[in-house]
């Protein structure tokens, strides 16, 4: 059975039983002691290294934040802009922001692979650095599920699963499951920005978060992942809830002008909503307790609505 294998059979139990598998963290930990490795990235395609990674180069905070999680920290040599957590990341040189790649400057940091957000940078930039025989690997994910998958292959790609491994299973542990997703099912809105007004389709973890707290994305059938949408559609989808995301989860100004609509339910119940953006933008372990938080707010709202 494959490393990957053995995390989705992870996936398919309950909570109570999963803890009942000490074999299978066993299972993933042997595998740190293979020297030659070959995997997927996240968006399948196939890597191949003489030896576990020792020289990383992250292209996003979430990125650099999810390594530090699994004890790779040290083995970072570049970073992105805005890589501020944990505090040992700011003292890392900045290779990117989110308009280019500083080239040269990979170069002169020798990495063993660059780990890039998929869709987030230059593709011309990152096949540049692939003629130059610098492997990348992609990171994509689209649900809370993808969070410990992909922090199991990066620690497949760097050879310290022994470290990782219950790290990875707490965080499978911690997801709450969709089929006990509490009921009823209410309406939500996730403002992304007001102006102009966005939101997330459903290839987005922040809805796939709304769904295992017993909430439905009302925009989650359209076809373009960061939507521009408008005030009526809003309206006449009239959600129970209307959540955005805030320094530190407080409230601000931004979701004030939907106070003009009384008749909205999001309005008549208490339903608007404020999570931290640090950690619900950022697809990382903290996205996974934020959720638990979304998940408290949600239910007190039903609560209110019964």
């Amino acid at each position: 059975m494959t490393f990957s294998a053995i995390l989705k059979q992870f996936c398919k139990v309950g909570k109570a039983k999963f803890f009942a598998y000490p074999a299978l963290l066993i299972l993933i930990s042997g595998f740190a002691h293979a020297q030659a490795i070959s995997l997927t990235d996240d968006t399948g395609q196939t890597l191949q290294f003489a030896q576990p990674v020792q020289r990383i180069v992250s292209l996003s905070p979430a990125i650099t934040e999810n390594l530090f999680a699994i004890g790779l920290g040290e083995r970072i040599v570049g970073v992105s802009s805005y890589s501020n957590y944990p505090a040992q990341a700011k003292q890392i040189p900045i290779v990117s922001d989110h308009q280019s790649i500083d080239l040269e400057a990979i170069l002169k940091l020798k990495p063993d692979v660059v780990v890039a957000w998929h869709g987030g940078q230059s593709p011309a930039q990152l096949r540049i650095l692939q003629q130059l025989n610098i492997p990348i690997f992609y990171q994509e994910i689209n649900t809370l599920a993808d969070i410990p998958t992909s922090l199991m292959r990066l620690s497949q790609m760097a050879g310290n699963q022994s470290i990782a491994a219950p790290i990875i299973a707490n965080a499978y542990a911690r997801i709450p499951l969709i089929a006990q997703a509490p009921k009823p099912i209410l309406p939500a809105f996730y403002q992304v920005w007001n102006q102009p007004l966005m939101t997330l389709n459903r290839d987005s973890w922040v809805s796939d978060a709304l769904t295992r707290c017993g909430a439905q994305n009302i925009f989650a059938d359209l076809p373009i992942s960061a939507p521009t949408v408008n005030i009526e559609d809003v309206l006449k989808r009239n959600p129970a809830l209307i959540i955005t995301a805030t320094a530190h989860a407080q409230p601000d100004p931004t979701l004030d002008m939907w106070r003009n609509w009384h008749d909205v339910s999001a309005l008549k119940h208490q339903g608007l909503l404020f999570v931290d953006a640090d950690l619900i933008n950022r697809a990382t372990l903290r996205t996974l307790i934020e959720s638990e938080h979304l998940c408290t707010q949600i239910a007190q709202v039903r609560a209110r609505m019964n």
